[in-house]
């Protein structure tokens, strides 16, 4: 597994209806989905930190694998969870502060690009990077 690197947004799938499923507003779903998403990613052993960058925001993610995390999305929706380590993949369970419902993201390398696969209430969508 070899997540550590820049990487940057090269096409989504049904990612406007993960969005529409979450609540996010028709303009800012069309927004997101050419937001330019661009990911850097270190990793020290369990400890990862994400820069992320795209037209709404910069924010940088610090956490360590299984310890509770608490995540803002774009939008301002809160979430909190934890990442975990399963062989090469990445999963991370995210629990919806306003009604607990549970976003599911999984991270792994496909091909040699960065595949990010979210489910949410039966609506899946895949975001897949490109390492710059």
């Amino acid at each position: 597994m070899d997540f550590v690197g820049t990487w940057k947004l090269d096409r989504s799938e049904n990612y406007e209806k993960l969005l529409e499923k979450m609540g996010v507003d028709e303009e800012k779903r069309k927004l997101a989905a050419h937001d330019n998403m661009k990911l850097k990613i270190k990793q020290n052993g369990k400890q990862f930190s994400v820069h992320e960058s795209s037209v709404f925001r910069t924010i940088d993610i610090n956490f360590t694998v299984t310890e509770l995390l608490q995540y803002s999305l774009a939008d301002g929706l809160e979430l909190v969870g934890a990442w975990k380590l399963n062989g090469d993949i990445m999963e991370g369970e995210f629990t919806r502060k306003d009604n607990k419902k549970v976003l599911k993201t999984t991270r792994e390398i496909v091909g040699g690009e960065l595949v990010q696969t979210n489910l949410y209430e039966g609506v899946e969508a895949k975001r897949i990077f490109k390492r710059e």
